[in-house]
């Protein structure tokens, strides 16, 4: 079975752990509690001093088009600004 993004984890452990720790990289569990305690329609932003994974770049992606929600994360290198499904960043990630 393949789960996308575990070959993003470069930890040796199986493919269900791998996929599972994806579930709590510290932007997600971020954006998690962004939803749950603003307003519906509130901008979202969240400052990260590592690099955002393609994994959760994808997922934020996807994030911001089902909530009709903006998303802005800062991480190391740049600023990501997700609308609608589309970054800002134009997958230069």
């Amino acid at each position: 079975m393949h789960i996308y993004g575990v070959h993003l984890v470069m930890l040796v452990v199986e493919d269900d752990e791998k996929a599972r720790l994806l579930w709590v990289h510290s932007g997600r569990l971020a954006l998690a509690f962004g939803l749950v305690s603003t307003p519906s329609g509130c901008l979202i932003r969240i400052l990260k001093n590592l690099r955002i994974c393609l994994d959760c770049h994808v997922v934020f992606k996807f994030i911001s088009k089902i909530m009709k929600r903006e998303i802005v994360v800062r991480d190391i290198n740049r600023f990501h600004h997700f609308e609608d499904g589309v970054c800002s960043c134009g997958e230069y990630w």
